[in-house]
C-alpha cells in the first residue's frame, strides 16, 4: 500500500469506523510490528500476543490522534516499543530471553528471518555482503539502543527523523550511534 492509500484508509475509517479500512491498515502494518516484536523476544506466542495488543490500542485510540501516512507509522511503532519496555520490566525472569544465535539454529522459518537482517536496504560497508551467523552474532553484541537503530534503519528503512521520533533521541545522536554500531559489527566481522 503506498502513502496515498494509507491516507485515504485512515481518513475513512476516521470519517465513517468501517472496519475495512482499518482491516488494511492493519494488514499493511502486521507483519512488520510482529517483525519487530518477534527480533526483540525471540518467543513467537508472546510476539503475536503483545502484536495483538499494539493493534487492539490502535484500533482503540486511532479516531483521537491526528495521523497521516508517515506519522501513523512512527505512531504504532512507538506504541509497540511502549509495550516490550513494560513487558521487559514485568518480565521477572529476565534468564527466558534467548540470544537470537541460539533461537535461530536448525528452525528455517526462523532462518529466513535472519536472512531479513541480510537483506537491508544499504550495506553495511564497502558493498559486502555477509554471512548470517556472524551478522547476527556482531548484532547480538551491540548495545540495545544501537541495535535497535540499525534495526530501524537497515531492516525498516526508517529514515532518522522517524526512528529520532520513535527513540526520543535526537537525529544527531542517532547518527552517531549508528556510526558506532557499524563500527562496533565491522570489527567484529572483520576478526
Amino acid at each position: 500500500m503506498d502513502e496515498k492509500e494509507l491516507n485515504i484508509c485512515i481518513k475513512k475509517y476516521k470519517n465513517n469506523g468501517d472496519t475495512f479500512y482499518f482491516e488494511k491498515i492493519y494488514r499493511h502494518f502486521l507483519s512488520k510490528i510482529y517483525r519487530y516484536i518477534f527480533l526483540k523476544i525471540l518467543d513467537k506466542e508472546t510476539a503475536e500476543d503483545l502484536t495483538s495488543e499494539v493493534f487492539i490500542r490502535v484500533y482503540k485510540n486511532l479516531n483521537k490522534v491526528n495521523l497521516n501516512a508517515i506519522t501513523i507509522k512512527i505512531w504504532i511503532y512507538k506504541i509497540a516499543k511502549n509495550l516490550l519496555t513494560d513487558h521487559f520490566r514485568s518480565s521477572r525472569n529476565m534468564q527466558n530471553v534467548k540470544s537470537l544465535d541460539g533461537y535461530l539454529e536448525g528452525d528455517k522459518e526462523l532462518e529466513t528471518i535472519g536472512s531479513m537482517l541480510v537483506d537491508q536496504r544499504e550495506n553495511f560497508s564497502n558493498g559486502n555482503q555477509f554471512k548470517n551467523e556472524k551478522l547476527i552474532s556482531a548484532l547480538n553484541g551491540l548495545p540495545e539502543t544501537q541495535r535497535e537503530i540499525i534495526f530501524l534503519r537497515y531492516v525498516e528503512g526508517m529514515d532518522f527523523k522517524s526512528i529520532s521520533l520513535i527513540l526520543n533521541k535526537s537525529e544527531i545522536a542517532l547518527r552517531a550511534l549508528k556510526f558506532r554500531a557499524l563500527e562496533n559489527i565491522k570489527g567484529k566481522l572483520i576478526n
